[in-house]
């Protein structure tokens, strides 16, 4: 008899130690806003492109198995959970625990509503920042380069045109003379030998008294 109750005792223990660790093995995710419950809000697309909806028997808590950017759970409408009818958590990680806080506690509670959907919308790809251009590099001025000094070239002497001196006065009186004496000479010889064919004649001739 006494086995059995210690043996009763053990199970029970064993069950409410599984029962608080499983509690307190819990990550809630952080409440980050409510939305009011209208139509609109109902559809994924009203809170973004990468927006998807998960339906049916969901319970009153649901364990996220991704990163999200944002995730939406209603729970009850407008006449039960006034305001608190969505319940919004922003940038919720994989394995936090959400659900439809309908008080507003911002605590998963007793006054808490059963989840009728949840809306979970992916992170958008982050895009890299644009790679800085760096600043164009200043180009030295260019350096001035200064002609070689000139070469002086030797100018070969210009041929001049030499005039000879003139020629002395006398000289060339001598010169002149020297010019005219030949034909005198020639006309000399003639009178000469004109003068030697005339004289035996001039012989024959009879002398007048």
């Amino acid at each position: 008899m006494g086995s059995r109750i210690i043996a009763s005792l053990a199970t029970l223990g064993a069950a409410l130690l599984i029962g608080v660790t499983g509690v307190s093995a819990a990550t809630y995710a952080t409440v980050t806003g409510y939305a009011a419950g209208t139509v609109e809000n109902n559809h994924p697309e009203t809170w973004g492109e990468d927006c998807t909806k998960i339906e049916g028997g969901l319970g009153d808590t649901y364990v996220l198995t991704q990163d999200y950017a944002l995730v939406v759970v209603k729970g009850g409408s407008e006449e039960s959970a006034p305001g608190h009818v969505n319940t919004l958590f922003a940038d919720a990680s994989e394995g936090e625990t959400v659900w439809a806080d309908s008080n507003g506690s911002g605590a998963f509670d007793e006054g808490d509503k059963g989840i009728s959907h949840i809306i979970v919308c992916e992170a958008a790809d982050e895009t890299p920042p644009p790679t800085e251009t760096p600043p164009p590099t200043e180009t030295p001025p260019p350096t001035a380069t200064l002609p070689p000094p000139a070469t002086a070239t030797p100018t070969a002497p210009s041929e001049r045109q030499v005039t000879p001196p003139p020629t002395d006065t006398a000289d060339q009186a001598q010169v002149n003379r020297g010019d005219t004496s030949l034909p005198v000479i020639i006309a000399a010889l003639f009178i000469l030998l004109a003068t030697a064919l005339a004289a035996p004649r001039l012989a024959r001739m009879p002398r007048r008294r």
